[in-house]
């Protein structure tokens, strides 16, 4: 009954939103909030419960070619319980952002409904269902993306879909071979037993299939090029791609493949845990290095989600304990950091009508609290004392040379030089330059703090940077759940 509800109440306020919504703001944001609300409350009641044991399960459709299944697990419950929460700081921060943009009704329909996407991708209990809720996951996000509704948004649009729909053949058609091989589709902890005695070249054949299916939604190189042009999405749902959704379910495709699928074993026998770290090493310092280029602040951050995304695929992809942690705890790490840079960004623009890196003098006099807080977590980004991306990142560093591979090691190291690179220039000019006569357009009279964002926008903001900063100091806060979660995955106990 509680998969049911956490899955169906986004479904249902979408309708109302729809119908109803109109009638007035209030109500409208009342509805908007409830399926956020409620799937956080029930995900964290159920969370104590599945970790000591306790089992939940919806079947909707139950053939024997076709079932649409769901369960819940410690994996799924922990990265539900970040989503969640994030999402409702999200909707909550978008009541400032989108309060005098065009189509709002169609906004928070869309952003309402990719709650039930994501939430039956994380409950998914087999492949057929993990690829239903994937797809459906990238045709809610697309009315978002084109969102402005110029042209350049619609090209963007269609890079978007083209890309990820792309990716979703990849992924059914791995599922279908996957069936053929096994006679099953299930996530079982620990691999699918009857992989292993499969030949090498149709294992490979999945690899590639998976690799490239979840490798566009996780921004791995050369299939990242559409998530920079998505940044024409108005910046909430940037910071919900970069952050919460589309991009870490490309990180959670992963994780299904290498320890429900294939199981941790096979993964690394098969040597298929170097071709991923290589490629991630190769998307970490391209992205990186790319990241200095850009000259707006969306574009830079973009970067960096992608260099970000595989920090996680080198920690998950490791033979060693320490590296998995660490990259499940950077999917919570990041994705508080990341959020936080772009709610701070859309405030920047917002109320500066500036979105270029190179024009930020000064910016810290009208928006003390914003730029502080975009500060702190560019620090985690970089991967410094004491904000949480540090802990994780520490994790993957420990692991890589703890099984004699520092090199990979040394390319974290290496990226977070990088990233200080283009994080630097513009909060030392925020802080220590004189503004540019002209560089900003503030609105007097917008907000109760001066310059700064609304309250609305200004709270999310708030709250993430004080999360990332208490896990940088209390970094064993998520043990809780991470432990949990991985031990379900490899179907061990450590």
């Amino acid at each position: 009954m509680e998969l049911l509800v956490i899955i169906l109440i986004p479904v249902i306020s979408t309708i109302l939103i729809c119908t109803i919504g109109r009638k007035s703001i209030w109500l409208r944001n009342t509805l908007v909030l409830i399926p956020a609300v409620v799937d956080f409350i029930l995900i964290a009641y159920l969370v104590r419960q599945v970790i000591n044991g306790a089992s939940y399960s919806l079947n909707l459709v139950d053939l024997p070619y076709f079932a649409i299944k769901f369960s819940i697990d410690p994996f799924s419950a922990y990265m539900a319980l970040s989503m969640t929460f994030l999402w409702i700081l999200t909707d909550i921060y978008s009541f400032g952002y989108m309060a005098h943009e065009h189509a709002q009704i169609s906004y928070y329909a869309s952003l309402t409904l990719n709650i039930t996407a994501a939430m039956g991708i994380v409950f998914a209990t087999n492949l057929i269902t993990f690829f239903i809720f994937f797809e459906l996951l990238t045709i809610a996000v697309y009315p978002l993306v084109v969102h402005e509704e110029t042209e350049k948004a619609y090209k963007a649009g269609i890079m978007y879909g083209v890309y990820l729909l792309s990716g979703g053949a990849a992924v059914l058609f791995g599922t279908v071979i996957l069936y053929n091989l096994t006679g099953t589709i299930q996530f079982v902890p620990g691999g699918i037993p009857a992989l292993a005695s499969q030949s090498k070249f149709m294992l490979t054949v999945l690899f590639v299939l998976f690799t490239v299916g979840f490798g566009f939604k996780a921004g791995l190189v050369p299939l990242h090029t559409w998530l920079p042009e998505a940044m024409i999405a108005p910046t909430p749902i940037s910071a919900l791609l970069h952050a919460v959704a589309v991009v870490n379910v490309g990180v959670f495709g992963f994780i299904r493949v290498i320890y429900n699928v294939f199981g941790a074993q096979l993964y690394q026998q098969m040597g298929f845990h170097h071709v991923i770290a290589v490629l991630a090493s190769i998307t970490i310092i391209y992205a990186a290095v790319k990241g200095l280029r850009q000259k707006e602040i969306k574009q830079m951050l973009a970067m960096s989600t992608v260099n970000q995304l595989s920090f996680m695929l080198i920690g998950i992809a490791s033979v060693s304990l320490a590296s998995r942690l660490g990259g499940l705890l950077h999917i919570y790490f990041h994705a508080i950091m990341k959020i936080t840079l772009f709610y701070c960004a859309g405030a920047i623009m917002t109320q500066s009508k500036n979105k270029y890196l190179s024009k930020m003098g000064g910016l810290a006099k009208h928006m003390p609290i914003t730029m502080t807080c975009f500060a702190i977590a560019a620090i985690g980004i970089i991967g410094l004392p004491p904000v949480c991306g540090w802990v994780s990142k520490w994790y993957l560093m420990e692991g890589y040379f703890n099984q004699g591979e520092p090199i990979f090691s040394i390319i974290l190291i290496l990226s977070g030089v990088i990233e200080l690179g283009f994080f630097a220039p513009p909060i030392i000019a925020a802080f220590f330059k004189e503004e540019e006569p002209g560089a900003f357009q503030f609105e007097r009279d917008t907000s109760k703090f001066g310059n700064e964002a609304p309250w609305t926008m200004l709270l999310p903001i708030v709250i993430v940077t004080i999360l990332a900063v208490v896990f940088g100091v209390w970094g064993s806060v998520p043990h809780y759940l991470v432990k949990p979660a991985l031990a379900g995955l490899m179907g061990q106990s450590f």
